[in-house]
Formats: structure tokens, C-alpha cells, sequence
């Protein structure tokens, strides 16, 4: 199967900022991989568009007051994009591109570099959950004023 490419393109993906740190459990409490679903995520993202688009996104898990044992992770990337010129599209379809899709490839980008930064960790590695992209759109329109779109990962 051939794929038909994309009309947007990505240019560059880099992380900005990271900090990790492994939170051991106390005596009472086993070391395993069930920490992970209890962790908040806190999410943001902006978009910058001149004569490329750059998407920045920031992850924060479990970034709190009283972290919970495991893994305490900060990251931020920006992915640069274009669309490709020679491609007819509505502004309907670019906008979806530039928004939509952008900021879905430069949050599985982070998720990547997430999944590799924590593989050698004590707990092995931490994926990032899947997230309902149009939600976090819905949630940063309704508050516009705020800068942290929280996300809570438990089911």
C-alpha cells in the first residue's frame, strides 16, 4: 500500500524543556506500573503562525503539591510546519490542518520522546494516555483566559 502524503508537513520537532524525576513509594506500597493511572495531567498548547506554523504543547504529570510515587514528568515541544503550496485546500481544510492535525502530531511527538525518557526509568516506560484532541480544543475555547487545560487521567 502506497500512503498518500499529507499536505502539511512537518519541518522540525524539538523539545524545549524537560524535567523527570522518580518519586520511590514508601515501604508499604509495591513498586509497579499502577501508579501511572492515578496521575493528573495538566496540558497546554499554543499555536504561532507566520510563515511557518509552530505548534508549542506542554505536559505536566502528576506536577503536584503531593506527587504520587513513580514518575514526575515536565515536557515541552514545538513542532514547525507548512503546507505544501502546490495543494489546492479550502480554508476550511487548512485550518483543520494547521490546528487540528498539527497539534495532534506535535502531541505524539512529546508522547514519543516521553515513552523514550522514561524506558530506562525504574518503572519502565510511561506513555502518555490517549486524548480526546477535540475536548481539549472545546476546554482552552471555554477558557480562553486560562492558560492550563487540566486533563485527568484516571477512567
Amino acid at each position: 500500500m502506497k500512503p498518500l502524503l499529507s499536505p502539511l508537513i512537518l519541518l522540525d520537532f524539538s523539545i524545549l524543556n524537560c524535567n523527570f524525576q522518580f518519586i520511590p513509594p514508601t515501604e508499604n506500597q509495591e513498586i509497579n506500573q499502577d501508579f501511572f493511572s492515578d496521575y493528573d495531567i495538566d496540558l497546554d498548547f499554543a499555536f504561532f503562525t507566520e510563515d511557518d506554523t509552530k505548534v508549542f504543547v506542554k505536559l505536566s504529570i502528576n506536577q503536584v503539591e503531593d506527587p504520587k510515587p513513580g514518575y514526575s514528568i515536565f515536557a515541552e515541544g514545538v513542532a514547525f510546519f507548512k503546507l505544501n503550496e502546490g495543494e489546492k485546500l479550502s480554508e476550511d481544510d487548512k485550518n483543520s490542518l494547521l490546528q487540528f492535525s498539527a497539534f495532534s502530531i506535535t502531541l505524539n511527538s512529546l508522547r514519543g520522546f516521553i515513552t523514550a525518557l522514561t524506558s530506562v526509568a525504574p518503572l519502565g516506560k510511561y506513555i502518555v494516555p490517549s486524548i480526546d484532541v477535540n475536548d481539549v480544543f472545546r476546554q482552552k475555547s471555554e477558557k480562553s483566559n486560562k492558560k492550563v487545560t487540566k486533563i485527568k487521567s484516571k477512567p
